[in-house]
């Protein structure tokens, strides 16, 4: 899959609202556990490693927040051995219209996510 392929807007509404449930577990979500239940929903052409995938999780933060200021959903999004998002997305939170600040941390991030959509 590319970025223009014309199923990319509704691979990202889908990945929004998988990572939205999921975070209303209050449990992280895999890379390879995101690709594969974008392919249980029709989109199998999403790898988990580089490639769409880092494109779609950059979407996945801007959708509907097109000023930064909501947590970054795609905070939860972590790699299977060391629990944590790719370097890519502290790069991200730091850019803007992000601009997390230098005492800032993943970890809070992903509280903020949890916090907005654990429904309580």
């Amino acid at each position: 899959m590319k970025l223009n392929d014309p199923e990319y807007p509704s691979v990202l509404v889908t990945a929004v609202e998988i990572l939205r449930e999921r975070a209303g577990t209050g449990r992280s979500i895999t890379y390879g556990e995101l690709s594969a239940k974008l392919a249980e929903r029709d989109f199998d052409r999403v790898p988990p490693h580089r490639g769409i995938m880092t494109y779609l999780l950059r979407d996945v933060c801007h959708h509907e927040n097109e000023d930064g200021c909501a947590p970054m959903l795609s905070a939860i999004v972590v790699n299977k051995a060391s629990k944590e998002p790719s370097e890519q997305f502290s790069v991200l939170a730091r850019s803007l219209p992000f601009s997390r600040s230098g005492e800032w941390t993943w970890r809070d991030e992903q509280r903020a996510v949890f916090a907005r959509y654990s429904g309580g």
